[in-house]
């Protein structure tokens, strides 16, 4: 028997990966609007390739059929997924999307879809979140811990905040937005375990928090700099105990 090249199992291992991904999407899109909190939905993804135990099988003996309808289905989505099914999906998958073909996401799994094969600069991801109303953040990630682009989504905004030559009508935008994103965020749930895992990000948005200040006292936006202060502590500690502790 010949031996399989490295490409040949480098191709298979990537079919194999397609086939889990394709059978734990599936556990995801039922299951995220039937757990009632993150942890039952956790739970239930991360089981969605264990087979129950059959009491009935003696010990040793191969499974001549499917013990349960887990079983079952998984066994057909493996027989179904033939090479070529894989390679289109695969290709379908690594091939970026037109953002004007995308619509604002119903949740946290179109979401993440979308921003994985549609936004592939600060600029893309900028005009992706452009399309979702602040008041829809909380429908979409309604699932606790279902938000996990939140550093990214904060390194996109700072950095188009940052670019130079913006007409100052534009910079009014954008900073109108930027505030009504960041209120948008602050009302999903278990949003203080997102800001949690953020390194650098935190001080982007302590940037970001000062200069929307600034603009309040200076410009008409639609925000105060009492509605900002109010917004801020979601995302940024507040370090003021901290310099009394040190003083």
């Amino acid at each position: 028997m010949w031996a399989e090249s490295p490409e040949i199992a480098e191709f298979h291992e990537h079919a194999r990966s397609e086939i889990r991904r394709e059978v734990t999407n599936e556990v995801k899109c039922k299951k995220i609007t039937e757990c009632a909190t993150y942890d039952e939905f956790k739970e239930h993804v991360a089981a969605a390739f264990l087979k129950p135990i059959d009491i009935r099988r003696k010990p040793g003996a191969r499974d001549a059929t499917p013990s349960t309808a887990h079983d079952s289905n998984i066994a057909n989505l493996m027989e179904k997924e033939k090479t070529d099914d894989v390679c289109d999906k695969l290709a379908k998958e690594l091939t970026d999307i037109d953002l004007s073909d995308v619509k604002c996401p119903q949740n946290a799994f179109n979401f993440e879809k979308d921003w994985r094969r549609a936004c592939k600069s600060s600029q893309s991801k900028v005009k992706y979140l452009r399309k979702i109303p602040w008041k829809k953040y909380r429908k979409i990630f309604k699932v606790e811990g279902s938000l996990t682009m939140l550093g990214d989504i904060i390194t996109a905004l700072y950095k188009e905040r940052r670019k130079e030559g913006v007409k100052e009508e534009d910079r009014l935008d954008y900073e109108e937005f930027l505030f009504a994103t960041f209120r948008g965020l602050s009302r999903i749930r278990g949003i203080s375990m997102a800001v949690a895992f953020l390194e650098d990000e935190v001080n982007m948005c302590k940037e970001i928090f000062r200069e929307l200040k600034k603009t309040a006292k200076s410009s008409d936006v639609g925000y105060t700099e009492a509605d900002v202060d109010k917004l801020e502590p979601t995302f940024v500690e507040d370090d003021s105990d901290d310099d009394d502790k040190n003083k």
